[in-house]
């Protein structure tokens, strides 16, 4: 950020990014309380493998481990998947703003929402973030996964390790493809630089989006086949669908 740009957000602060108002003594960059308080956690019954919530209130009434049709016909990689809320409403734009303002800033006030949203009722050894490949990082300043995964290993006392799972090429952004795009997009483009530091370790793996899960399953494959005992996915949002 420029010198003068630094002193015209002192002289003339940015609005509310979502809904426009002062954001006067909030806390938060970009974001007034009000927007802040209405951030979408993830609410009512969820698949218990994927996190996919379920229409019906009654979904898991009578079958606490009913699975998804996905999750019973084409099982991921990874053990669960928890969203911490739903990408819509003003966390979309949080998410929007953090990632490719970019306002690096906002990412410990997202981390500590998102630690806020969730209970971890299993054992954990290792958190990890997805990795951005160098071409990625160099033109964002900044892996958005691994300041959130920061935040997280800190709450929940579990260690963090942020340099061994790597991509290992360029892949084009998820954003842009189609399901079965995404998991062509991603297959064979991560690795391990220590394979033996993942084994018998039940790892919490962190990113900030979940849509389809094609990356952070594609991750939890490389942990699996290194011997990782479990793989359990944590993101800020998932998409509504």
């Amino acid at each position: 950020m420029s010198l003068f740009k630094r002193a015209l957000d002192l002289l003339l602060p940015a609005p509310c990014s979502f809904c426009r108002a002062p954001v006067a003594d909030s806390g938060i960059p970009r974001f007034c309380s009000q927007c802040w308080l209405e951030l979408s956690p993830v609410q009512g019954p969820v698949c218990p493998c994927c996190g996919r919530p379920f229409g019906s209130q009654e979904s898991l009434a009578h079958s606490p481990e009913h699975e998804c049709l996905t999750c019973r016909t084409d099982p991921p990689h990874f053990d669960q998947a928890l969203a911490a809320g739903l990408f819509e409403g003003p966390l979309r734009e949080a998410i929007h703003v953090y990632k490719y303002r970019p306002v690096r800033s906002l990412g410990k006030h997202l981390a500590a929402w998102m630690a806020e949203q969730v209970r971890m009722t299993v054992h954990l050894d290792l958190t990890m973030p997805v990795p951005l490949h160098r071409k990625r990082l160099r033109q964002r300043g900044f892996n958005q996964a691994l300041i959130l995964a920061h935040g997280i290993s800190e709450r929940f006392s579990v260690p963090l390790l942020y340099d061994n799972l790597m991509r290992l090429r360029s892949t084009r952004p998820q954003v842009e493809l189609s399901g079965p795009e995404r998991r062509s997009n991603v297959k064979g483009a991560f690795g391990l630089v220590r394979p033996a530091e993942v084994r018998d370790k039940r790892i919490l793996l962190i990113d900030d989006v979940f849509t389809t899960g094609a990356t952070m399953n594609e991750c939890a494959k490389v942990l699996k086949e290194a011997g990782a005992a479990s793989v359990t996915v944590l993101t800020l949002a998932r998409t509504v669908e």
